[in-house]
């Protein structure tokens, strides 16, 4: 539903001005005056009066936060300016019964602000780089929307920052590879892997993927275990443990996938023959990342606004938050044009 000015009452004011010409003074404004008889208008123009649509140091500002884009995508951009949000910015708290509403500047300076400062700054980068924004208000909330959005071509973006933001915490690549050419001396044992830890502990990764590919010039015995010790308890002639089909004993044939890991183990290779072997290595581990469990649902949150998709930009959603995470915020939701200043309800 779209509320616009309410004209009757500007055209009862025009008359009245005429009629009482010291009833308002000088040249009527009809948007303000519409405006200031809208509550949802009244209650937004502290925060849109805050916004900044072109400014050359806030342009350069944002421009330096996009300076490695490799491409002129909008979705790339507005990827890389809301992620740049929710990795340097704090939430600060108003002070307790104060309304502190910050200019763009001023949360840059301070490197933190509430959801009304961080959506006030989110905007105004983004118009200053000419994209489309709304300003959405709820009851105790507020946030922004961008406008004109290609869901498909904004996901790749960002699972990139999402997997960057795992590497970061976990302090693991996501893709671990090994390719090597060496000499298996006879009896001979040789184990490449982890030492076993389990992937539940981590809250960054649910399980591993493991691909091998291993070429010998003569067969020789090879098993996937769970765990490096697995690797001593061989050598020791003492019982160990491996996956199911993914052994083999006097063999040539070593390649395949072995999925859904829950610890990071490893590959051990056995040369019981009694002359050395060439071998030649390929091995990839891929850790899944626990975020994958936050798009089972398509949970890449938008609107469609005057025909085109809008993605929620929550700039409080903190190091994993991306562009349409859904904060499940309740109450009414109002998007603000802030061209036109007219409005819709979001369902």
């Amino acid at each position: 539903m779209t509320r616009t000015i309410p004209s009757l009452l500007c055209r009862f004011i025009l008359i009245l001005s005429i009629i009482f010409p010291s009833f308002y003074a000088g040249c009527i404004d009809f948007n303000d005056v519409g405006d200031f008889f809208d509550p949802v208008l009244r209650r937004a123009e502290p925060y849109i009066n805050e916004i900044v649509y072109d400014d050359a140091s806030l342009r350069n500002y944002a421009l330096s936060i996009i300076q490695e884009s490799n491409s002129t995508d909008k979705e790339q951009i507005v990827n890389m300016v809301y992620r740049y949000i929710v990795e340097n910015f704090q939430y600060i708290s108003d002070p307790e019964n104060e309304e502190l509403i910050r200019s763009p500047m001023q949360t840059i300076n301070i490197k933190g602000g509430d959801c009304e400062d961080l959506s006030i700054l989110l905007i105004s980068l983004l118009e200053n780089l000419g994209i489309k924004t709304f300003l959405v208000l709820t009851d105790e909330h507020a946030y922004a929307l961008a406008y004109d959005i290609n869901i498909g071509n904004l996901w790749k973006y960002v699972e990139q920052s999402l997997l960057e933001q795992v590497e970061k915490d976990s302090g693991e690549d996501i893709w671990q590879q090994y390719q090597q050419t060496f000499v298996l001396k006879k009896q001979q044992i040789w184990y490449y892997g982890g030492e076993g830890n389990s992937i539940n502990e981590s809250d960054s990764f649910d399980y591993i993927n493991f691909t091998y590919s291993v070429d010998p010039q003569r067969p020789i015995d090879f098993y996937v275990v769970p765990k490096k010790q697995d690797f001593y308890n061989y050598s020791d002639d003492l019982p160990f443990n491996y996956y199911e089909n993914h052994y083999g004993t006097k063999t040539k044939s070593i390649l395949g996938t072995c999925g859904y890991m829950y610890s990071f183990g490893g590959i051990m290779l056995s040369n019981s023959n009694w002359l050395d072997t060439k071998v030649t290595v390929n091995l990839s581990f891929y850790s899944h990342p626990s975020f994958y469990k936050l798009f089972e649902n398509n949970t890449i949150r938008s609107y469609t606004i005057k025909e085109k998709k809008c993605i929620v930009l929550e700039p409080t959603a903190g190091a994993y938050g991306y562009p349409g995470f859904d904060a499940n915020v309740t109450g009414k939701k109002t998007a603000i044009d802030l061209d036109t200043k007219e409005y819709v309800y979001l369902e």
